[in-house]
């Protein structure tokens, strides 16, 4: 087997993680190969505050072979250097005498100087820099580099761009194909919805995930609700409101509420210049929070905001087979601003998928 083909195997342990029980931990998997080239221990992090990857695996190999400096140690990430949770990954390298290291993607994390520091030590290190290694921590990378959560934006339209009629009525523009397919696999994936009061209590919504043959799972939800509308008596009532146990309503305002509030609802305060929340200041709260991947649902002006604000860093789009000649009809995308054509943003299409009539495209923001 090649350099790459034991990455590869790493990659794929490292895939067998619970995303969201390692947030805000990466993903990792590695692999001890002894100097015959047979796999003599092999892990992947599992829990944040848990061990990681390579202490699984050379803990393993200690089992078979007492001796490991003659081994190779393959790993999907560029080992820890620094002591949080867990003890710096390098130091165990160091003093088990681990003769090579093989590295699939570099920490961004400026803490992490764990080639450089094997290197120091004797320690051959090499790095192939692998697309879907880096590709499965986006969020991570995100996370660190950004100092953000990662963000998506989901939205049914119809053929020529609306998300509802002048009235708000946008039941049901796509259909329930991919509308199960935003919860299995979208939904699912993300710590939390960002959205805003007038989406839930117009749509009536519970913002939690749904499908079929099981009873629905809670989802954190953050609502952009500057006047505590959601707080409101004649709301108390809206579904959003079902009785959670780990996950919270996060209501962004700059008011301060005197009221009580439910042990799940916890407001965020956050600046509003201009009558427009300071949405990077709520995304630096937000990761503090361990919310680090997000999927927006919202209306046209949140959409717009956060695109304009360079926070969407991919977009599924369900464009739906009806047309709403109403000029009035809601855009997916409206900010009340000029921008010429040279000035639009720019997307990388990453895939598509067909839901019966409708047509999934999943983009990448470019700027």
């Amino acid at each position: 087997m090649t350099a790459q083909d034991y990455l590869h195997k790493a990659f794929l342990l490292a895939k067998g993680a619970n995303l969201k029980q390692i947030r805000p931990n990466p993903y990792v998997g590695a692999i001890v190969v002894s100097q015959l080239g047979e796999i003599i221990g092999e892990g992947y992090h599992q829990k944040a505050g848990e061990a990681h990857a390579e202490v699984i695996a050379i803990q393993a190999a200690l089992l078979k072979h007492p001796n490991l400096s003659e081994a190779t140690l393959y790993v999907s990430l560029e080992p820890c250097s620094h002591s949080g949770k867990t003890p710096a990954c390098t130091d165990l390298i160091i003093k088990h005498k681990i003769k090579k290291v093989v590295i699939g993607s570099l920490d961004p994390n400026p803490l992490v100087a764990g080639a450089k520091i094997l290197a120091d030590n004797g320690i051959i290190v090499e790095t192939f820099i692998t697309p879907e290694i880096v590709e499965l921590n986006s969020v991570f990378n995100i996370n660190q580099i950004k100092k953000r959560p990662k963000y998506i934006l989901k939205s049914a339209t119809t053929m020529n761009g609306h998300i509802a009629d002048r009235f708000g009525n946008s039941h049901w523009i796509s259909n329930a194909k991919s509308r199960a397919f935003v919860h299995q696999f979208l939904r699912a994936r993300v710590d939390a919805i960002l959205t805003t009061a007038k989406t839930v209590i117009n749509d009536n919504a519970s913002m939690n995930i749904r499908m079929e043959n099981t009873a629905p799972t809670e989802l954190n939800v953050i609502v952009i609700d500057k006047h505590l509308d959601l707080l409101k008596k004649e709301n108390e009532q809206l579904p959003v409101f079902y009785k959670r146990t780990d996950s919270k309503i996060y209501l962004v305002t700059d008011k301060t509420y005197e009221g009580q509030l439910r042990a799940d609802v916890e407001i965020i305060k956050v600046d509003v210049i201009n009558k427009e929340i300071k949405l990077d200041q709520l995304s630096s709260l937000l990761l503090g929070k361990n919310i680090c991947e997000v999927l927006i649902e919202g209306g046209g002006h949140l959409n717009a905001s956060m695109i304009h604000e360079k926070l969407v860093d991919e977009l599924f789009m369900f464009i739906c087979p009806s047309i709403v000649l109403d000029s009035s009809a809601l855009n997916t995308f409206s900010l009340d601003q000029e921008q010429k054509i040279d000035e639009s943003i720019k997307l990388s299409l990453l895939e598509t998928k067909i839901f019966d009539a409708d047509i999934l495209l999943h983009y990448k923001v470019l700027s």
